[in-house]
């Protein structure tokens, strides 16, 4: 499964998970401009553990793929 989130500077990330919802991988930041489909990007593990911190943190949100459709 592959989310995107959205940090609170406004960067934005694709975040892959595997089937129990643990983090696998991330690509990003990403330019909005070249939001495409999740299975696009180059995931990696170097991001992950930040990530997860941020999202605890509550310094992430989960972005709908409707509203990614917007902001083109």
């Amino acid at each position: 499964m592959k989310t995107f989130w959205q940090h609170r500077n406004g960067k934005l990330y694709a975040v892959k998970h595997d089937t129990f919802g643990h983090m696998v991988g991330v690509a990003g930041p990403l330019d909005w401009d070249d939001v495409q489909d999740a299975d696009g990007f180059r995931y990696g593990m170097a991001l992950v553990e930040w990530v997860e911190t941020e999202i605890r943190r509550h310094a992430m949100h989960r972005m709908h793929p409707a509203l990614l459709a917007r902001t083109r």
